[in-house]
Order: structure tokens, then sequence, then C-alpha cells
């Protein structure tokens, strides 16, 4: 079990926890020193988190309040301190709690220094609990609740689970700790201990023997659901959104489409088969107007001709969701490299970048860029590579070759300044 899988499922009624509200700040060795005789080797991994952690912060956190959120994303095994914390949150013998006062304390301060968050979130456990959830049912999650605003993310934990619960969380208090986490690319937002949710709406049932569960945070002066902001969601809305077309037409200032256009690629439905697409992303159309699609949830790159609208054909990936050379992980963007006749793919799902040869029977890839969140993908006449990054907020350029890049927009922090991004995806760069 993963910390975004770390689910009460009990729902009991249970006191509030508020008195760590009161205890003095200190250092995190001191913090968790009552904490020692509980979990082994304690000292060793409190000074792993010291030495990675976030420091210097640009949110003014101080080195052991980031110390204090990196320990608690680490895992090391069945005493790995998300696990013992959250146990002892959802136990009835509060009193064991005072241990945990100080920790608490440092780990509460922290994340009032971080950006809130209003957007949709995810948490997911591989076993079947939705048919305990009704709708406008009250819920309190009584532990620390680790979520991630990327439902891939949540899948990737899930992996092949024949049962499995997704929720999928308005949350109106969330606490963006992606950056001072162990793990950067699982776009983690933090819900407090006693968040209070209720029940949008009956669990979805899902073809594939799971279920979604809709939940709304609330709290004690607003209990209005967020989702008038948040009318398309990835698990329930087709994600076929702003193309990357590497040509540059010669369209007039008075050109009109007709309103009623034809099918180029699936159509027959949502699924795996030459003649399906299963949540396509972006997209790129070759100069002989094949189209490239970025299958997302079949994890593969597949190409549909002018004149053969038929089938498709796999051109990348469709080995299953994984990280090897052969294999894509919700793939969002991809690309023709004329020059090289190499397909240059956003593997998302993997924080990287990667190629793969066009028309050669492999879909062995190598790896371009390492530890990037990239969505989007384009190419200028130089054949500079640009890629949006969703976690940094931010699009890099890249000479062939180079792994490391210039950043050309954003500022490494998210916002709505002229110099920042907001989780740049799709992008198109002029020639």
């Amino acid at each position: 079990m993963n910390r975004f899988g770390d689910i009460d499922v009990s729902n009991k009624s249970l006191p509030p926890v508020y008195g760590y509200r009161s205890e003095k700040l200190v250092p995190i060795e001191k913090a968790l020193e009552p904490i020692l005789p509980h979990i082994d080797e304690l000292p060793y991994y409190i000074k792993i988190a010291e030495e990675h952690c976030h420091f210097p912060s640009a949110h003014g956190l101080t080195q052991d309040q980031s110390a204090a959120i990196y320990i608690y994303t680490m895992e090391w095994g069945d005493t790995t301190l998300y696990r013992v914390l959250n146990k002892a949150l959802r136990s009835e013998n509060r009193q064991a709690l005072k241990i945990w006062f100080s920790y608490m304390k440092l780990f509460d301060t922290a994340l009032d220094k971080l950006p809130t968050v209003k957007e949709a979130v995810w948490r997911g456990i591989p076993i079947d609990i939705g048919k305990n959830f009704t709708q406008n049912q009250m819920v309190t999650w009584w532990s620390v609740n680790s979520c991630s605003s990327s439902s891939n993310v949540i899948k990737t934990f899930l992996g092949n689970s024949k049962t499995s619960t997704i929720f999928l969380i308005e949350a109106i208090n969330g606490k963006k700790v992606s950056g001072y986490t162990e793990y950067e690319c699982e776009d983690e937002v933090i819900l407090r201990i006693g968040t209070k949710f209720r029940v949008k709406s009956d669990p979805l049932d899902q073809a594939n023997g799971s279920y979604v569960v809709h939940l709304i945070e609330i709290d004690d002066n607003n209990d209005e659901p967020l989702a008038s902001s948040m009318n398309q969601i990835q698990l329930t809305a087709a994600a076929l959104t702003n193309n990357n077309i590497s040509v540059k037409p010669n369209i007039p200032a008075n050109a009109k489409w007709i309103q009623n256009g034809v099918i180029v690629a699936g159509g027959n439905g949502a699924g795996n088969a030459a003649n399906q697409l299963y949540y396509p992303h972006g997209l790129f159309v070759d100069g002989d107007q094949t189209v490239i699609i970025a299958d997302n949830e079949n994890h593969r790159i597949i190409q549909w001709k002018k004149y053969d609208t038929t089938n498709g054909q796999i051109v990348a990936g469709s080995n299953g969701q994984g990280n090897q050379l052969n294999q894509l992980a919700w793939p969002t963007d991809a690309l023709l490299n004329k020059e090289m006749d190499s397909l240059i793919i956003c593997d998302y799902g993997n924080c990287r970048v990667v190629q793969s040869l066009h028309r050669s029977n492999t879909t062995q890839g190598e790896i371009l860029i390492e530890n990037v969140k990239c969505y989007g993908l384009a190419m200028d006449d130089q054949k500079y590579l640009y890629v949006s990054d969703v976690v940094k907020h931010e699009v890099r350029r890249y000479p062939s070759g180079e792994k490391n890049g210039t950043r050309v927009a954003g500022s490494n922090s998210k916002g709505d300044g002229l110099d920042q991004l907001n989780e740049p995806r799709y992008l198109f760069v002029d020639r």
C-alpha cells in the first residue's frame, strides 16, 4: 500500500485532533525524538530527509519544515513514517497521538506556507470499497491524505488490479507539495488531517470491476462544490485537445470551415483494437496528412493514413503500460522529426521524452530527456525541441543532444503573472 492508497475504509467517528497546535516549533530531530522507539533507524532517515529536502525554499519553509514534508513521502517498508503516523491518527486512542504532536506541528506549519489549491485531485486503493459510499453521505478522513492532481499517477500505483476504487475529489484546501517530496513526478497534493467530504453521487460502477467515488471537500465556512469550474474531468470526458501541427498553413483571414467534419481516426468506441482509440491526447499531422496520435489510455502512439481511415498502425508502445524502452505510460503528445525519420514522444507517466524510429519494424525507443513531467512538444526550423513541464510550470528548449535545455517560458513557480505559467500543456512554435 502506498500513501496515495493509505485510506481509512472504516469511516469511524473519532474525536478531532488539535492539541498539537499548541506545541512549540523544534528541529526535526527533536520533533521525532519520541518516535525513535517505534521506527527502526529513524535517525538515518531523518538525515536523508535533511540532506535531500528542497531548501532554500521559495515559499519560506525552514530546512526542518521542508525535511518534515520530505520524510513523510519517503518509503522504506512497514515502518515508513507515513504508515505509522496515519495508523495512529486513525486509532481511537487519542492519547497515544501525543508523541506525534511536535512532528505534526512542524509538518502543519510547513503546509501553511505552501500554495492552497482548489482543483480536482485523485486517490485510489486496489480493493473494492465503492459500494460502501452513497450519495450525500458525510465522510471524514482522519489521516494525512496524499492525493495527486494527475489521475495517471493513481492508475500507475493501482497497476493491473482487477478490483479498485478511485476517488475523484473536489479539493478546496489542498496543499501542493510537489517539489518538496521524494518523488517530484507525482503531482502530490495533501489534504490535511480530519478533512471532511460529502459524497456527490452514488459511485460509478465501471465495466472493469472498479468504482469511481466522487467526493466534495467541505469545511465550516464553505460546503459548496467546486464542480462549476471542473466540467472537464479526465475520467469521463474525452481528452482530444489542442492540436500540435508542425506544418505552417496559409490560411486566409476570412477562412471558414465546414461545420460537420469527417472522422479520420477512431470513431468505433473506446478500446485498444486497431480501429479504436482510448482518450486520445496530442496529435501531429505529417505532410502527407498522416495523423499521428498519442493514444493515452492504450499507452501507444498510433498513426492513421489519409486514405485508410479503417485501421490505424501502431508505431510506438502497445506493450502494456511500463517503463521499459519498448513501453510507454500515458503518452500525451508526439511529433515527427522528418530529418531523422523518428518519433519524439511525451512519455508523461514515466517523466521522460523518448524517441523511436518511425518507419522501422521496431517500437524500441531511446530516452532523450529524463525527470521532466512533459505534456506538450514542438520543434522549430533549427530542430530545437520545446517541451512543456506541468510540475515546474515552464517550457524548455533543447538543442539536439542536450539534456538540460534552456527555459524559454515560465519562472519555475506557478502563477498568473506575465512571467509565470500554470501547468502548461500543449504548445506551438511559430516558424
